[in-house]
């Protein structure tokens, strides 16, 4: 079980790591299709951060839930 929990968290760091990125740094290119999207008109900026806002929750959600996993198991 200390390993799931283990597993949850470095995803959930994951996770807030991508939304950082296209949030903050502006890095769309992580977003798979999304710069041939965006040049087609398909995509815009806001879809971007949409996304990265769903990231920021399951980040934190996963991370701590693998945190409470952990310390409950131990």
């Amino acid at each position: 079980m200390e390993i799931f929990s283990i597993i949850l968290s470095i995803t959930g760091l994951v996770l807030l790591g991508f939304a950082y990125k296209i949030y903050f740094k502006k890095s769309y290119h992580l977003i798979n299709g999304f710069e041939k999207d965006y040049k087609k008109g398909l995509k815009d900026e806001n879809y971007a951060i949409r996304l990265s806002k769903v990231y920021v929750i399951l980040g934190f959600l996963l991370f701590f839930l693998g945190l409470a996993l952990y310390f409950h198991a131990s």
